[in-house]
């Protein structure tokens, strides 16, 4: 395979639920890097919050590590570890209050939240093919995952094509004790509780009390083909498989005391999810603007009946002035602005309960089967803008990221339904690459 395929397989990044393995060769050095991102959302509006104030949604910080290594010629071991501290309010439901036709969202106080993760990963290259394992954890407060991955490729057809697949496994721990009784008070650190505790805890915080040593678990599978077309271009497909049982509700949705119901958690999902996706990119080089266009799409469809459409595009601008300064430090510049356009349908059991109700039931699905009002489960659209800028530095890369992004039901053609909660937010990136 020629030199200029190569450099284009290998600029081949990967779409959603694809490895990007379209060339089977090691890495050529040890690298290493770190990454910062700010994250903050915007403020609730203050008429649409039954507060009657805005609330200050979640502002979340994000330092990120990753260190690859070869290991003899055919074998590379990568580590990548992560810190996350987040402090904000989120919204706990929506409804209709009493003597209003329109919707409110209700917002928890501002809680603060550590998060942490790792994740170890070896690989082994052979000329044409290669294989690769993983394990990574994720630890909060109230939450522990743990799960392990392997994937593969192959190369045929004159290093042309590419085969890839691969699956993962993973199981979640749940402790959602956040706000319950003292902090001291540890259900699931050996505190034998009274039988009053228990009650009190059933009946203020049904939800999380229904959480309390509940797991869940999924397992994921995945096909993909990458195909060079020519000098200039790269097509790839996937498609993916994955299945979550277990306890899949959010226990912090809880609305006792709001007038909608009595005793009874806001959010009760069905124990199962089944979801498939289908996904297809596109690289295309254009030489004469020394350029490349990434085009990216995926369906995904869910047994909860949603369905949405995620549409990427990413325009690749790479400048390397031929002057001596530059040349001789190996400086070159590389703007990737881009728009992400994503939309899905509502949750089967997503409902907006309404306080007026005449027949006295505020939802007209069973509340004691499958209810939520998440946002994140309505029918609605969003547009993201987002930026990249890096810049190579002999054996250094400097990389900043911008992302503005907006969710709106209008904007997945939903007309017709009042959604507040859904967020809409500010993200920023910076970091450090190092080549060793």
């Amino acid at each position: 395979m020629s030199n200029k395929l190569k450099k284009l397989a290998a600029s081949a990044l990967a779409i959603p639920g694809m490895v990007a393995t379209t060339h089977a060769a090691g890495p050529a050095g040890s690298e290493a890097s770190y990454r910062y991102t700010y994250y903050t959302e915007d403020d609730s509006p203050a008429a649409r919050d039954d507060s009657g104030g805005a609330q200050d949604r979640y502002k979340i910080q994000v330092h990120q590590f990753h260190i690859l290594s070869p290991v003899a010629d055919k074998y590379a071991v990568s580590v990548e570890g992560s810190y996350e501290s987040m402090a904000g309010a989120s919204p706990v439901y929506s409804y209709i209050p009493a003597g209003e036709d329109a919707v409110y969202a209700h917002f928890n106080g501002a809680s603060r939240e550590n998060r942490y993760d790792l994740n170890v990963a070896g690989r082994y290259y052979a000329s044409t093919s290669e294989l690769g394992s993983g394990i990574y954890a994720s630890m909060e407060r109230d939450y522990f995952a743990l799960s392990a991955s392997v994937d593969g490729s192959m190369q045929f057809n004159q290093q042309m094509t590419t085969l890839s697949g691969g699956m993962s496994v993973g199981h979640d721990w749940l402790n959602p004790n956040s706000g319950m009784l003292d902090d001291s008070d540890n259900v699931l650190m050996g505190n034998d509780l009274s039988d009053t505790q228990l009650q009190q805890l059933a009946a203020e915080n049904p939800a999380r009390f229904a959480a309390i040593g509940q797991t869940k678990s999924q397992i994921s599978v995945f096909e993909g083909i990458g195909q060079i077309i020519d000098m200039n271009t790269v097509m790839q497909a996937s498609v993916s498989f994955t299945y979550k049982n277990g306890y899949l509700s959010d226990p912090y949705r809880d609305c006792v005391g709001s007038g909608i119901s009595d005793n009874v958690p806001c959010d009760i999902r069905p124990s199962s999810r089944a979801m498939g996706t289908l996904s297809l990119g596109v690289r295309r080089y254009l030489p004469n603007l020394d350029a490349a266009v990434h085009v990216d799409y995926r369906l995904l469809a869910d047994s909860w009946d949603i369905f949405s459409n995620t549409l990427d595009v990413d325009y690749y601008q790479n400048w390397a002035p031929n002057w001596n300064f530059f040349s001789k430090n190996g400086i070159a510049f590389q703007v990737v602005p881009g728009i992400r356009y994503y939309q899905q349908t509502a949750a089967y059991f997503y409902e907006i309960p309404d306080v007026n109700s005449t027949s006295g039931a505020v939802y007209t699905v069973d509340s004691t089967t499958y209810y939520s009002s998440d946002p994140r489960l309505s029918g609605y659209g969003a547009i993201a803008f987002k930026t990249k800028l890096k810049i190579d530095y002999k054996q250094f890369s400097l990389n900043a990221a911008a992302e503005r992004y907006a969710g709106n039901p209008a904007y997945g053609f939903n007309f017709d339904e009042d959604i507040p909660g859904l967020p809409a937010y500010w993200r920023f990136t910076t970091g450090l690459d190092y080549r060793f």
